[in-house]
């Protein structure tokens, strides 16, 4: 049997292409972009935020959420037993 996308998959990978594109947007945007009824890139939109890929920020704008592949380690992230921040009375 064939693998096809659903339709709410296939919107959901347009939804974050275009949002690697063009970050952040609306709802609106993304409608006009994909050329999708608003209520529809809402949806899709909700469902991408509760799975952790996009987040929604003031304004109401959206935005890919990243991951740690996405940026570097830096001391922050390294774990509290290893990274000890300088003291300064040294």
């Amino acid at each position: 049997m064939p693998d096809h996308d659903t339709p709410e998959r296939t919107q959901a990978d347009a939804i974050l292409e275009a949002l690697e594109a063009s970050s952040p947007a609306t709802i609106a945007d993304l409608a006009t972009a994909l050329e999708t009824h608003p209520v529809t890139v809402e949806r899709r939109c909700r469902s991408l935020q509760r799975n952790g890929h996009i987040r929604q920020c003031t304004g109401g704008v959206y935005t890919l959420v990243e991951t740690d592949t996405d940026r570097q380690t830096t001391p922050a992230d390294a774990p509290a037993d290893r990274y000890r921040p300088p003291n300064p009375a040294d």
